[in-house]
């Protein structure tokens, strides 16, 4: 359904922008509109049905087909159209050069084609909806769960109750502690298995006779007839002052609960009520409980049990041959420790020929067995249950994730760019597109869709991935659907219209044979692959293109001409320069240059009115300080892009005119500027009073020695700034720091403070994250009781002067890491760090040996005092080495 939103957009698009142009066009342009539009209604119905119908999914593929045919239409106008072509006009006549008659008579000739290519798709249409009509399609506007998928699960639910109890590995310590809690307290259950086709007014009635019949008790007359009220009311009647048991088993939605629960009278009498459900919002969302268990892959050596047993039950009783346990490890990593797959891959197993190489190709086509072979057929239906509940915009943004090779580590910033400017993402008011994006990610992340693999102090999702047995099954589903094609081996259809690719292996030969006219989204993969002017001349329609890492030197002209591109990612390129032609790209609204030698960009990038986001900068690790940051030098007028949520990291060279400017971009949410001067003080505060919006600033002066940067004059500053870094000298602390109500990481470097900043800022509610590199030029350091009450992370590098810091009792109560470095004069840990119960880590770099031998354990002279510290880490690399290996995991920039 995606396909047909986004070309129902164009064409809104179209209308809207290019009405003057269209001519006798419009009405044709009108009417396809309103024509997809009404195929959208019916498309929820169909899809959510097509996993029993073959006849439904051949119509879902034509409508797909239909869709991608009147977007190729759209874009290929859209280019012919970019020409100039307006005629001048004198004196009421039309006054035409012959350049611009003969572009105005070929844009006549484009109408007329463009006429009849609609009236093509218009019959096209006609005929899918007339084949609609023999399916009896509904119009859905909300996502529903699928019934038939209801059923499957239901079935294969039954079956797990046959389960020989013998086969059953790794249950001992999770039946513990449900147990415990059964004989404590009340229990909700999470991230199980489950599935649920029934009314609340259903259930309650299936368990009151249920209970009526166990107790042979006579069941009311009119029992079938009652209403749910009535059904409510008599269930509540026969528990009231006695002691029950109630598991609600496969709950898919909060809303049953929201009747349920006046029916189960709470009589203090040593009542249960168990929920099993694999959607943790739903746990979080039934407020009687106390306690959420949630289900964890198995670990390593019951997975490996399990799997012996399964795949060798038959032959050697359960026991690993030697010469396949390297193989049978490598298809064991695969599951992800879930017992589902384990079983299913292990049974698959068991009838092959117990050789290397038969193992090795199960291994190689994991997701071909899936489809062809029918012991795996309950595991695809299991693992796709989840995705068939699925609202339609999700299940476009979960499929997506197939184009990230196996085992790649997925940043949050990065799938939610592809996402929004896939158009993926609905606007959400009061949102950003980015903002709306988080949070389908977190949706997917709660309905155990997405496996987190780092999160940050901030509780957000750092990066994530996709169980391996998950990414073959929705590879091979994306692969059907002409989703993505992902780009491995030599296998390519060359009559295929594809519309979005993935590069995981080096195939330039096959590459360079074969022209993709309907490719849309790029993706490479492969560092090494190098990519020629032959290769990039293919994608004339590309509107995606991400070339993080490739050995690019120069940028390619052919991009120039893409002219339909909204995202290029040159991260990591080794190109020096952009050309003024970069100006061509109108449509563009992502640029990305970090980690690039780009220095200076061309005047052409202010023609740009569509960018949103505009990132270029690099880090570098001197010797003897703290990484430096480079950025990009700008044109002046970069007050124009208004459009501009992300900009950063300009060097503006204390050119206060540029600095002022940025006071234009009043959408912007993050910021970075670089080498300020002193005089550029007020320019700035100016600026930062109209940005309302803006959630990060990333702020340094030119060197680490320049005169005092004054901040002091900023009257208003943002109040929604969540990481703010100050990396200059000043007089003091600004006092608008303090009263950043949102602030949540705070840096400040540089900056070469006489009073006390962990005093003066203690009382910043929802600060995470606070750095003080090279910050302070005084002896003591001192957080008060209640200080600091959501802290993190603390770190204290290189202050020179430091000699002592106290923690009050009852400051810091959340803090996680402590990181000292290089503080040459601080004798001993912070004094009251023993009352820190929550610090698991301590990392000491560059510190005197002094400041070691007494935390060391086990018979230190402090070792007391971090006695409760699981993780203690001391090293004396120098400080810079130390902190370059975990810039990175610190996120410090």
């Amino acid at each position: 359904m995606i396909e047909v939103v986004v070309v129902v957009e164009k064409l809104a698009t179209l209308l809207a922008e290019e009405a003057q142009f269209l001519g006798g066009v419009r009405r044709g342009v009108s009417e396809l509109r309103g024509d997809l539009e009404s195929m959208r209604s019916f498309l929820q119905d169909a899809e959510s049905r097509t996993e029993t119908e073959k006849g439904v999914e051949t119509w879902v593929k034509q409508v797909r087909d239909v869709a991608h045919d009147t977007e190729d239409i759209l874009d290929e106008y859209s280019i012919r159209l970019s020409l100039p072509s307006r005629p001048g006009r004198l004196n009421g006549n039309f006054v035409l050069s012959l350049p611009r008659f003969f572009h105005f008579v070929c844009h006549l000739r484009t109408r007329h084609r463009l006429a009849g290519r609609i009236e093509d798709v218009k019959t096209k249409i006609k005929d899918i909806s007339n084949r609609r009509n023999a399916f009896s399609f509904r119009r859905i506007e909300d996502a529903t769960s699928s019934s038939s998928t209801l059923n499957t699960w239901h079935d294969l639910q039954r079956a797990s109750l046959f389960i020989d109890e013998a086969d059953v590995v790794g249950i001992e310590n999770p039946k513990r502690v449900l147990i415990s809690w059964l004989s404590d307290c009340y229990l909700c259950g999470g991230d199980g298995w489950c599935g649920e086709d029934y009314s609340a007014a259903e259930l309650l009635r299936s368990a009151l006779k249920d209970m009526l019949e166990e107790a042979k008790e006579r069941i009311p007359e009119g029992f079938d007839t009652m209403g749910e009220s009535q059904v409510v009311n008599k269930l509540k009647e026969y528990l009231q002052e006695k002691r029950y048991v109630v598991v609600f088993d496969d709950v898919w939605s909060p809303n049953a609960w929201e009747v349920m629960k006046f029916a189960l009278p709470d009589c203090c009498s040593g009542s249960r009520i168990v929920f099993t459900t694999r959607k943790s919002d739903i746990a979080a969302s039934i407020e009687i409980f106390s306690h959420v268990y949630r289900l964890q892959p198995l670990p390593e050596e019951e997975a490996w049990k399990l799997f012996c047993m399964k795949a060798f039950r038959r032959e050697n009783q359960g026991v690993c041959p030697k010469e396949l346990e390297s193989m049978s490890r490598s298809i064991l990593k695969k599951c992800g420790g879930l017992p589902l797959a384990i079983v299913a891959i292990g049974s698959l197993l068991s009838k092959k020929d117990k050789h290397v190489l038969e193992w090795k190709r199960v291994h190689d086509s994991l997701y071909s067995e899936m489809k062809s072979n029918s012991s795996l057929e309950s595991l695809e239906r299991i693992l796709l249950l989840s995705y068939h509940d699925l609202p339609y915009h999700l299940k476009c943004c979960f499929l997506y994730l197939s184009i990230f090779p196996e085992d790649y580590l997925i940043k949050r910033m990065k799938i939610i760019r592809l996402w929004v400017v896939e158009r993926f993402v609905e606007e959400k008011r009061g949102l950003t597109m980015e903002e709306a994006a988080e949070e389908y990610l977190n949706e997917l992340v709660s309905r155990s869709m997405i496996e987190v693999v780092h999160i940050d102090y901030f509780n957000r999702i750092r990066t994530c991935c996709v169980h391996d047995v998950m990414r073959e099954i929705i590879q091979l589903k994306s692969r059907n659907e002409s989703f993505v094609l992902i780009l491995n081996d030599k296998r390519l259809s060359l009559d295929e219209k594809i519309r979005r690719m993935a590069i995981h292996d080096s195939c330039e030969e096959l590459l360079l044979d074969m022209r993709f006219a309907s490719l849309r989204s790029l993706l490479v993969f492969v560092p090494s692959m190098s990519l020629g002017k032959a290769f990039i001349k293919g994608f004339r329609l590309l509107g995606l293109l991400e070339l993080d890492g490739t050995p690019l030197v120069e940028f390619p002209p052919e991009l120039s001409k893409m002219i339909l591109l909204r995202y290029l990612s040159l991260r990591r390129t080794k190109i020096r320069e952009l050309p003024e032609s970069i100006g061509k790209l109108k449509k563009l609204e992502i640029l990305d240059l970090k980690h690039t030698p780009i220095s200076t960009l061309p005047h052409g990038i202010l023609k740009l009115k569509h960018l949103f986001q505009l990132r270029g900068y690099s880090h570098r690790f001197p010797k003897t300080h703290f990484p430096t940051t480079h950025g990009i030098s700008l044109p002046v007028g970069i007050g124009g892009l208004t459009k501009l949520q992300k900009l950063g990291n300009v060097e503006v060279n204390g050119n206060g005119d540029m600095v002022r400017e940025f006071g234009k971009l009043t959408e912007l949410r993050r910021l970075g500027i670089l080498k300020l001067t002193k005089e550029n003080g007020m320019d700035l505060c100016y600026a930062l009073e109209n940005l309302k919006h803006l959630s990060v600033l990333y702020v340094v002066s030119t060197e680490m020695n320049e005169p005092l940067l004054h901040l002091d004059s900023l009257s208003i500053p943002p109040r929604f700034i969540q990481r703010l870094y100050l990396k200059c000298r000043l007089p003091n602390l600004p006092k608008w720091i303090a009263s950043l109500g949102c602030l949540a990481k705070l840096v400040l470097q540089y900056s070469n403070l006489n009073d006390d900043p962990l005093k003066a800022l203690q009382g910043l509610p929802n600060l995470v994250v606070l750095e003080l590199r090279d910050a302070y030029a005084g002896e003591e350091l001192c957080c008060d009781d209640g200080g600091y009450p959501r802290l993190k992370k603390l770190g204290l590098l290189m202050l020179r002067q430091l000699k002592s810091v106290r923690m009050e009792q009852g400051s810091m109560p959340d803090l996680r890491g402590l990181d000292i470095a290089a503080c040459e004069k601080l004798e001993m840990v912070p004094l009251g760090i023993q009352h820190l119960r929550n610090l698991q880590d301590l990392t000491v770099w560059n510190m005197p040996d002094e400041f070691h031998q007494k935390i060391e354990r086990p018979h230190g002279e402090d070792c007391w005092r971090v006695q409760n510290v699981a993780n203690i880490q001391l090293s004396k690399s120098s400080f810079n080495v130390a902190y370059a290996m975990s810039f990175g995991l610190t996120q410090a920039e």
